[in-house]
């Protein structure tokens, strides 16, 4: 029991002779201050070996906790007394109970549908073999009289056996793995880890019930609990789409909505508290159970992820490390508790590579994914069940095994492996093929008729069909799963589900059978961290053996030619994207609206395309490119080679570059980058797409003094300065991928 002045929570102020710790309030002030302050020196102490972020705020919470700052009894007695710190972490707990609702509302539920039965045996084998070792290791230590009861021991196990799956997203989040093969894998299997335990608890719950009342006491409990989850699915949910439903398309949410949303996650906590369950997982379920669209979640991640991930929740993860004690663990008792832990651990490893290895799944992509497994943070409250030396070892097991898998996994596994070949697919290539196999990625449905005229002026004919892989993009901005999926036509529900996902669906079907068998449409949708996208993007190009990735410009124009947005969540795709991508890449700059462009799909307009020749493999590619574009009936092709007076390349570039323009004949002699921006400016009106190259020699006085002035150094100095808002035509900045 802890006893306190009443007047604890009342100031009256340094005037009136009160310390500025004598309140809660200011304690409270104090405590956050001092966790901010200790967790940025812990970070930049373990920056040099790559720790997650939870690693350092629970390193923050030791070294304020009784192991060394609070060794102080001033410090203890005024920053952290008994009461105060309850306060902090009931202030924590709302932040955590909204970061999981974050999480629930970014998780796609298509990824229960994904899992198969791989995952569910590597799950279930990683949960029962660790349970056995532990279980066995206690027997053995059993007779040494350990300090914790027979029924605490078995919760520590059981725990100690489980894959949260809010840790393993969380993790592969910090380490850029989430939406990787083996990252979506390890996420499935912690899904399933996870509804075990769940579903162990909910068991041994009502078997204790039974035994400690009646026989029928557990029926009232899975009443209660049925009515519960009956609830979020059928009047929570229900009331969260109505209250939705009044905001305008692509209009931000009224003020008084999103404090219903909230009161509604709130009032869902005190029912889960009710039945048992923990307020922050009654927050998981509903956000779970409601519809994972944009409109929804990006608008309350927006508006909620900064003050609760980026706030609360490292507060939360510095009281669990607050709560340690090294001086505990110093007596010969540590050893039996200890061997216990490692044998949890243990475990898990041999129960995860194991059935990896005999699912066939290569020796190293089986080591990273047991690592992955083996990490984990404790979520749960056991240090009000156990005692301060077990929960100790438990966080000082956890940091070790975590800290040291995600140093090991970031040696061991790079997906970029899988795509960054020896040879890569090119426009070139291609053209000697029947067909060509693009792979278009959409941000939003402004993106469609871009994308839709620009597959067009390719002349697909039924000859030469052209195969799009259209590939939806949208970041996920928390810890949640990441979800690559096929939206097929004949199960299309799942696109609707998604937002405004069906609608550019159905677009680039409708342009499929309006193209009459010349274009084949395949569509794609990719929820994934931002820094990470690029890994879906090259993998589709490898698994459909794409010719060119063609992407977005980050920035787009209003009707008067002033920049309206800049999205840097694109300009980091295509950065990416340009590094590692497995073939040709197009970067598009659209501005069909201000150029007044009308769609040749009607046939009864001209389309004219400019194509700027400089010399180099991108400007090769382009011209391949644009080669193909001019046998469209009514596509007019314009080159212009740029020469510069004096400069003289390579031979083996001149004979290439010489190669390619045999059968062409426009050319400008310059003499530097003025001369270069006067012949494009002469262009200005004239053209609906130009297209060039991006990269081109450093050196070389055609582009001299152009560099200078360069804003988007990735599309290239050409590609920048036609990218400005000087010009009004759209433009396509092509890259030639050839092995390095």
């Amino acid at each position: 029991m802890v006893c306190q002045y009443t007047h604890i929570n009342n100031s009256r102020s340094f005037w009136h002779g009160d310390h500025p710790l004598d309140n809660n309030t200011s304690i409270l002030l104090a405590e956050i201050i001092v966790v901010f302050i200790i967790f940025g020196f812990a970070f930049i102490l373990l920056r040099p070996l790559c720790q997650p972020k939870i690693i350092i705020q629970i390193v923050a919470g030791i070294i304020m906790g009784p192991s060394l700052l609070g060794q102080s009894k001033v410090y203890a007695a005024k920053l952290f007394p008994p009461g105060a710190r309850h306060v902090l972490i009931t202030f924590a707990e709302f932040g955590v109970m909204f970061h999981l609702f974050i999480l629930g509302l970014q998780i796609d539920t298509s990824l229960v549908k994904s899992i198969g039965r791989k995952a569910v045996v590597i799950a279930l084998t990683g949960n029962i073999i660790p349970l056995v070792f532990g279980v066995a290791t206690y027997k053995i230590v059993e007779r040494a009289n350990p300090s914790e009861h027979a029924v605490v021991i078995l919760g520590l196990i059981t725990t100690n056996a489980l894959t949260p799956f809010i840790d393993i997203t969380g993790l592969l989040y910090e380490i850029n793995i989430l939406n990787s093969e083996i990252g979506r894998f390890s996420a499935s299997i912690s899904f399933v880890s996870d509804a075990c335990g769940w579903f162990l608890a909910f068991i041994v719950r009502n078997i204790g019930a039974a035994l400690k009342y009646s026989p029928t006491e557990p029926l009232s409990i899975i009443a209660i609990v049925v009515g519960y989850y009956c609830s979020v699915l059928f009047l929570m949910r229900p009331l969260v789409i109505w209250i939705v439903s009044f905001t305008p398309k692509n209009r931000p949410f009224e003020e008084n909505q999103f404090i219903a949303i909230l009161c509604i996650v709130l009032v869902n906590g005190i029912f889960a508290e009710y039945i048992g369950e923990h307020a922050r997982f009654g927050a998981f379920v509903l956000g779970l159970a409601l519809p994972n669209g944009t409109t929804l979640g990006a608008i309350i991640t927006q508006k909620l992820e900064v003050i609760c991930t980026g706030f609360l929740l490292p507060i939360f993860c510095a009281t669990s490390g607050l709560k340690t004690q090294i001086s505990s663990i110093i007596n010969m008792s540590t050893a039996k508790i200890e061997l216990i832990i490692f044998a949890g651990y243990f475990g898990k490893f041999v129960g995860t590579i194991f059935p990896s290895i005999y699912f066939k799944i290569p020796f190293k992509e089986s080591l990273t994914l047991t690592l992955i497994i083996v990490a984990k943070a404790l979520w749960k409250s056991l240090h009000m069940i156990i005692t301060t030396q077990t929960y100790t070892l438990l966080i000082f097991n956890m940091i070790m095994a975590t800290g040291l898998a995600t140093i090991f996994i970031r040696h061991l596994y790079d997906p970029s492996t899988r795509y960054m070949a020896n040879t890569r697919r090119t426009n070139m290539n291609s053209a000697q093929n029947s067909g060509l196999r693009m792979l278009v990625c959409i941000h939003s449905e402004e993106n469609v008729s871009s994308f839709t005229n620009l597959i067009e002026v390719s002349n697909p004919t039924k000859e030469k069909p052209i195969f799009v892989c259209v590939l939806q993009l949208v970041e996920i901005t928390g810890r949640a799963a990441s979800i690559l999926v096929k939206l097929d036509k004949q199960n299309n529900s799942l696109a609707f589900n998604l937002d405004y996902s069906g609608q550019i669906s159905n677009a680039f079907d409708h342009y499929e059978n309006y193209s009459e068998g010349s274009v084949k449409i395949q569509n794609f949708k990719a929820i994934a961290p931002c820094a990470s996208m690029h890994d879906d993007i090259c993998t589709i190009a490898v698994d459909q053996k794409t010719s060119i990735i063609i992407v977005p410009f980050h920035r787009t124009w209003a009707i008067d030619g002033t920049a309206e947005a800049n999205i840097p969540f694109l300009r980091t795709i295509n950065k990416n994207v340009l590094k590692k991508a497995p073939c040709s890449i197009g970067v598009l700059v659209d501005r069909g609206e201000i150029g007044g462009n009308l769609s040749i799909m009607t046939g009864n307009s001209s389309y004219l395309i400019a194509m700027l020749f400089i010399g180099g493999a991108d400007v090769r590619e382009a011209l391949a490119y644009s080669i193909r574009m001019a046998g469209h009936l009514n596509v007019s092709l314009t080159v212009v080679q740029l020469i510069a007076l004096g400069y003289n390349t390579s031979s083996y570039q001149n004979n290439l570059d010489k190669e390619a323009m045999d059968e062409l004949w426009a050319k400008e002699s310059v003499r530097h980058g003025a001369d270069t921006t006067h012949v494009i400016q002469k262009m200005a009106n004239n053209f609906d797409l130009v297209i060039v190259g991006r990269y081109h020699g450093p050196h070389s006085p055609v582009t001299l003094g152009l560099i200078e002035w360069s804003e988007c150094p990735e599309l290239g100095v050409l590609g920048d300065m036609l990218a400005s808002s000087s010009f009004m035509f759209s433009v396509l900045v092509v890259q030639h991928n050839s092995p390095e």
